[in-house]
């Protein structure tokens, strides 16, 4: 990361330059500015007709077809990540999911 000299204001990348967030400094290098981003591979989980919900309902409206009841699955990740929750519906058998 690069700050502005005039008013320590983070430097943003534009036009192969670096100019300031706050101010209108714009840096005079000819350095080449490269952004990189680390993606980490998540785990992909195939929800179908076979996977197992709890036995019993809760009282959540369908989004599909507005019937009050539906299967829930949670599943928990990382500790700083929310746990994903999968629904399936009663009546017409609807699966979605959640991470709020």
């Amino acid at each position: 990361m690069n700050f502005c000299p005039k008013c320590k204001s983070l430097l943003i990348p534009s036009s192969g330059k670096l100019k300031c967030s706050s101010c209108s400094y714009i840096s005079k290098t000819k350095k080449k500015h490269e952004i990189k981003e680390k993606i980490e591979n998540k785990k992909l989980e195939v929800i179908n007709e076979n996977t197992q919900y709890g036995d019993s309902t809760v009282p959540i409206v369908c989004w599909n077809c507005g019937h009050r009841g539906v299967y829930i699955k949670v599943n928990f990740h990382r500790s700083d990540e929310a746990p994903t929750r999968f629904y399936k519906c009663e009546k017409c058998k609807k699966v979605w999911r959640s991470s709020k």
